[in-house]
């Protein structure tokens, strides 16, 4: 056994913070703690020594927001909102608008069901805040429960595209909803929103497991009527080990094969809220292990080293891969294109990069480095740069008329996104990578909770922060 590290924990009984250490033994990772009431407990937390510490290496400055709700005067994370001892920007805002929901699902977090609906004056004052800590919000996330459950979904929508410094909405969904009700997917489709789409794969046995129903056959519905419409839409899977892994396949046909589906997002189960009844049922898994089953899917496109953490992300929390729609109908990696550095550099603070000015320019210099570089020379290269050219056609205009919202409409289309969002449990919590979150709850008071304090520390009594 080798010690890695200390940092400090939270004790899987109590959710007291502990002082806990980073454990190395028959290349697994495990976290051992120890807390006064409760004793000492130990947890696989991940497989693959090398690939830990491989993964440690991909850290980048950080971004700070314009201004800090938290109370540094108070110890971490109880001063959490964010605090000026937070390491990152807010990238990746989730704001929850209603604990209501159709379902009942095993692997809820949240533990959805009670019978609330935020106002819309709070979620406009939550904008406010939100806004003032970060000049532009590339996309706002709604969440719940079921976000379409809400009386007043379209204003809030509404009230967030009205904001000039939010690029685009997107709400996470299972969808049931929409087979009920084609006048509320005509006007989430009027308002470009993305919709973020619960997907385990098509499997009866593996919704059974994951959400409490067999829902293959809906799944299917939904997904045609989403077709139908052609709004953009994102897949979002909760991977289970020994469960449901062979649906990776099914997810990344659908992302490559149709272009309304701009994304697929994997989100390994965590054992918190209602998840943590799974246990003896599902496997734990990480971003390496995500990583290797993907490049181990049917699709040529996909290969393993296609992937980087994202750099203002702990690097155990976030992975992602892009990849360019060719004209022909392939698909080519753009980490493939591009030096690591470059590649990390454009992803550095953000996951949809390209979408300010001075980051477009970056973009379109990246993009002529290809051009003169080792792109030109490879198999598919004339078909890969006959792609960008056109895009960067599309998007051309004068100075000073840069507009992050075109940019995102007339490029998302040819751009497929694959993200690994691994979230903690309490026996994964790690405070350090607390600190380097960029995933976070905005709160009516202006703080913004790390998305594993709210899930670990936040959700003790099913009660929101």
């Amino acid at each position: 056994m080798e010690v890695f590290e200390i940092t400090q924990s939270v004790c899987p009984a109590c959710r007291t913070l502990v002082p806990a250490r980073v454990e190395f033994e028959d290349d697994a990772v495990f976290m051992r703690k120890f807390c006064i009431e409760h004793g000492e407990s130990r947890a696989m937390i991940g497989r693959g020594v090398a690939e830990y510490l491989r993964t440690h290496r991909y850290v980048k400055p950080a971004e700070m927001p314009d201004t800090f709700a938290g109370d540094e005067t108070k110890p971490c994370p109880d001063g959490c909102g964010f605090c000026s001892r937070h390491e990152q920007h807010l990238c990746m805002p989730v704001i929850e608008i209603t604990s209501r929901c159709n379902m009942t699902c095993p692997v809820c977090i949240a533990d959805a069901g009670r019978d609330w609906d935020m106002p819309l004056i709070e979620f406009s004052q939550i904008l406010d805040s939100l806004l003032k800590a970060e000049r532009q919000v590339d996309v706002l996330n709604l969440s719940g429960g079921e976000p379409l459950l809400h009386p007043e979904l379209l204003a809030i929508v509404d009230d967030a595209l009205s904001r000039d410094e939010i690029v685009r909405v997107s709400i996470s969904t299972n969808g049931r909803h929409l087979l009920s009700d084609d006048a509320m997917l005509k006007s989430l489709t009027e308002r470009d929103v993305v919709i973020s789409l619960q997907f385990d794969g098509l499997d009866d046995d593996v919704y059974q497991t994951l959400r409490g129903e067999p829902l293959a056959d809906e799944k299917r519905r939904i997904l045609a009527l989403l077709q139908e419409a052609d709004i953009a839409t994102s897949l979002t899977m909760t991977l289970a080990g020994g469960v449901n892994e062979s649906q990776l396949d099914e997810l990344v046909n659908r992302l490559m094969e149709h272009d309304h589906i701009l994304s697929a997002m994997i989100q390994p189960l965590a054992f918190a809220g209602r998840g943590s009844g799974l246990t003896g049922v599902a496997q734990r898994l990480g971003i390496p292990d995500v990583v290797k089953l993907l490049g181990q899917t049917a699709n040529p496109a996909i290969k393993s080293e296609d992937f980087v953490p994202l750099p203002c992300s702990h690097p155990l929390c976030f992975s992602l891969a892009f990849y360019l729609k060719l004209d022909d109908g392939s698909a080519a990696s753009i980490a493939g294109m591009l030096d690591a550095p470059n590649l990390l550099d454009a992803i550095a603070n953000r996951t949809v990069f390209g979408l300010d000015e001075q980051e477009f320019d970056r973009l379109r210099d990246m993009i002529y480095d290809m051009w003169s570089g080792p792109v030109g020379a490879a198999p598919d290269g004339q078909a890969v740069m006959a792609t960008l050219s056109g895009i960067m056609r599309e998007l051309s205009c004068n100075t000073g008329c840069f507009d992050p919202r075109r940019a995102f409409g007339q490029a998302e289309r040819r751009i497929k996104s694959i993200f690994i969002h691994a979230f903690q449990d309490a026996d994964t919590f790690d405070l350090a990578r607390v600190r380097r979150c960029c995933n976070a709850y905005p709160q009516a008071d202006g703080k913004l909770i790390p998305a594993c304090v709210h899930n670990v520390m936040g959700r003790k009594t099913g009660d929101t922060l």
